[in-house]
């Protein structure tokens, strides 16, 4: 797909949001922003039939005067279901993202690789033209090297909502496992960046000082940097232009994916803590939650009683004293991901044949802010676990900075 034509269907997007906002939100509606890889020119469109898929969300935040609220909410749900629709009368399909936000949500936000990219690449189609400059100015090199990290595990996190497609179709990556993959490389190297000082807020500009690094000594980085920035040089290409040939399906694909991920995670721990590069994985989990503040542990777990029912809060609240005394919910969602991750990984490395391996995983299970599931059984398979784990992900982890 050529630049030129991207640009025309996220314009035919931007334009039926737009709309579809004014219409909902009135006197109410600041603006609409463009955000994520659309905003950048880099959204991963493919033929579909007589039209388009666009893989992914096409993501937008809505500047609100008003607090948010239930009656917005509901519009929201109505912007989405409409824009999808009127969309794919024009034949394109896409799943609309929508953050609705008031003005004070843009000025406190941090330093994290979203901000910046939100500041430097978000597009403004509807209303105030100069609202991304009230979110503040700073440099690409103050990035927290923590939200790198978060970055990776939510990743590793989704790669637990497809993985299992790898029980149908064992030699091969299923579309949705490829493009979860795919996503895993880029943003691997979108971590790494971070914490290597060379971050840019593009996948272009990433795979070209990824490269840059790899053709330089780094003895530090935590695998070569030549290997695999080469194929995220491949994975940027493919973003880019979404051509059925060009993508890699192979099992190897995955793994090699995975133990990158590993061994990225396990080094990115070991910078931000000063553990041996020698440490487990426990006793680098271990690590992790003795830096943690008693305040970042309240205001964590704060947020899961709010987002919990008072049912929820009274079978949990002994399991969250105990859990809430060492680490944060998000620390715990992520511990779990990662076991689940590369346990599974491990496991189909070292099987014989080349599918699922079956085992149980009830000790990840019992490390989250709530499971549905009966744990501490040989009944709990690693699939439950990972149904419960991206669960808890999507309503405790990833609409909150807790």
């Amino acid at each position: 797909m050529s630049d030129a034509q991207r640009d025309e269907i996220v314009f035919k997007i931007s334009d039926v949001v737009a709309r579809e906002c004014r219409t909902a939100f009135g006197g109410r509606l600041i603006s609409v922003i463009l955000t994520g890889s659309a905003a950048r020119g880099e959204a991963t469109i493919v033929s579909s039939g007589d039209g388009w898929k666009i893989l992914g969300d096409a993501e937008f935040l809505v500047v609100l005067h008003q607090a948010v609220g239930p009656a917005s909410t509901r519009s929201r749900d109505t912007v989405k279901r409409e824009s999808a629709e009127k969309l794919r009368l024009q034949g394109i399909e896409v799943t609309i993202g929508l953050g609705l936000v008031p003005v004070s949500y843009l000025k406190e936000l941090p330093a994290y690789i979203f901000s910046y990219e939100l500041r430097e690449c978000g597009k403004v189609i509807s209303g105030n033209p100069q609202i991304l400059n009230v979110i503040p100015q700073f440099s690409a090199s103050a990035i927290s090297r923590e939200d790198a990290w978060r970055l990776l595990c939510n990743r590793m996190i989704e790669q637990l909502e497809v993985v299992g497609d790898l029980e149908r179709t064992p030699q091969q990556l299923t579309n949705s496992l490829h493009y979860a993959t795919v996503k895993l490389y880029l943003d691997m190297a979108t971590s790494y960046l971070v914490f290597a000082g060379a971050y840019a807020p593009t996948y272009r500009e990433r795979a070209q000082r990824l490269m840059t690094l790899a053709s330089q000594s780094n003895d530090d980085a935590p695998f070569s940097l030549k290997d695999f920035g080469a194929t995220v040089s491949e994975c940027t290409s493919w973003k880019l232009n979404g051509k059925e040939g060009d993508r890699n399906r192979s099992l190897q694909f995955w793994q090699e994916a995975i133990s990158y991920a590993h061994q990225l995670w396990r080094w990115e721990i070991t910078q931000m803590t000063g553990a041996s590069n020698k440490s487990t994985d426990t006793e680098l989990w271990t690590k992790l939650a003795e830096a943690m503040t008693v305040r970042e542990k309240i205001r964590g777990w704060l947020s899961v009683i709010k987002r919990s029912s008072a049912l929820e809060i009274f079978r949990n609240w002994p399991r969250w004293l105990k859990l809430g005394s060492r680490a944060t919910p998000r620390y715990w969602v992520y511990r779990a991901g990662a076991e689940v991750l590369f346990d599974f990984e491990a496991r189909m490395t070292a099987s014989s044949k080349k599918g699922s391996p079956d085992f149980a995983d009830s000790h990840a299970a019992s490390l989250l802010p709530v499971c549905q599931m009966k744990t501490g059984t040989a009944e709990t398979s690693w699939k439950s676990a990972a149904s419960e784990i991206t669960a808890n992900y999507w309503r405790y982890v990833a609409e909150t900075r807790a």
